[in-house]
């Protein structure tokens, strides 16, 4: 797929939406990182916030129960391979 934008005068660019959606990216301040490449392309990457890591830590009320890990991963693995990530 290949999408154009334009750079502003002041060296401002909007994400076209279909970058965002595929990136995850909301419209709120937002940051990417940009990655310059020894072959001349560049690759962006979304940048988490601390809000967009809330709840990735264990609830330290809850005993860690290791076969709900291993069903979590079991879970995470075959949508991996639905997708084709692995």
């Amino acid at each position: 797929m290949s999408i154009t934008s334009v750079v502003t005068s002041k060296g401002q660019m909007t994400l076209p939406a279909p970058i965002r959606k595929a990136f995850k990216i909301g419209t709120q301040n937002r940051r990417v990182r940009f990655e310059l490449c020894k072959d001349g392309s560049a690759k962006i990457y979304p940048v988490a916030d601390a809000l967009s890591l809330r709840g990735a830590l264990a609830d330290p009320s809850r005993p860690y129960d290791p076969k709900e890990s291993e069903k979590a991963l079991a879970a995470w693995g075959k949508e991996a391979a639905r997708k084709g990530r692995r």
